[in-house]
């Protein structure tokens, strides 16, 4: 081995010692604190009251066996009615809807999309 190899190892070997020989990174010293109740602004969240006289209705539902809530709606709605087991369609109208979610209060509408049940 010439001296210009043995100095290029020797080089290498302490580089990479010198790099083991670091600590390893302290975890957060900072404990984590609770995070306080989320607030809104008042006004942006929520609906408007209707004005008097005015009844809300929900549009029309599409039918029960449409194509548009799929399998994994399906399943979504089944855990929905596990967590919250009171919204039956004869306490709620809501759940007679197709693919009601009850963990979102929405349905399918007959035009597919998704509306809030009132």
């Amino acid at each position: 081995m010439t001296i210009r190899t043995r100095f290029c190892i020797t080089a290498a070997a302490l580089l990479l010692a010198g790099c083991a020989a670091q600590p390893a990174p302290r975890a957060g010293t900072a404990t984590p604190g609770r995070i306080p109740p989320q607030d809104f602004a008042p006004g942006v969240t929520g609906e408007e009251t209707t004005p008097t006289g005015i009844v809300l209705t929900n549009d029309p539902s599409a039918p029960a066996d449409t194509p548009l809530c799929g399998h994994a709606a399906r399943e979504a709605n089944a855990l929905g009615a596990t967590v919250h087991p009171d919204i039956t369609p004869l306490v709620s109208p809501c759940a007679a809807n197709a693919c009601f979610d009850a963990q979102t209060g929405t349905y399918i509408a007959d035009d597919g999309s998704r509306r809030v049940c009132r």
